[in-house]
């Protein structure tokens, strides 16, 4: 038993590591700080952050339920939650290629606007790409 909780908290500490990381590349892929905009009320930044936490939480479950469990297996759920995070921020790069202007400024507009909505698609929709990858 104590084997299981040691990795149920190794697998929790991936996955919270692939959480965190994909917070701050999509800091880094959005103007200012994306906890300040979250902390100060802005709904977009909340809309972005919360959807690509979510949609990284579905391709680690994906990541960890297929891969099965054991330490064996623990790189590959890191790995495979790592693609989750690189291609989350290559669909919001070819988004913000494709549509006119500065999507992620947009986002972060005092009323909520629909390019925040456009971009958590996009979290969501390569998510379940990844995800469907891994079955």
């Amino acid at each position: 038993m104590f084997e299981n909780v040691l990795l149920i908290l190794a697998y929790t500490g991936v996955g919270l590591g692939i959480l965190v990381a994909g917070f701050y590349v999509l800091d880094l892929l959005t103007p200012g700080k994306l906890g300040e905009q979250v902390m100060g009320g802005n709904p977009g930044a909340a809309l972005l952050s919360a959807t690509s936490l979510v949609s990284l939480g579905v391709v680690m479950w994906f990541a960890i339920f297929f891969t099965g469990a054991g330490w064996e297996h623990l790189d590959d759920a890191a790995i495979y939650g790592a693609v989750g995070v690189a291609t989350q921020a290559v669909g919001i790069f070819i988004l913000d290629l494709l549509i006119p202007g500065k999507l992620a400024q947009h986002c972060f507009e005092p009323k909520l606007h629909p390019a925040a909505w456009t971009m958590s698609g996009v979290q969501v929709a390569t998510a379940l790409v990844v995800a469907a990858s891994l079955t």
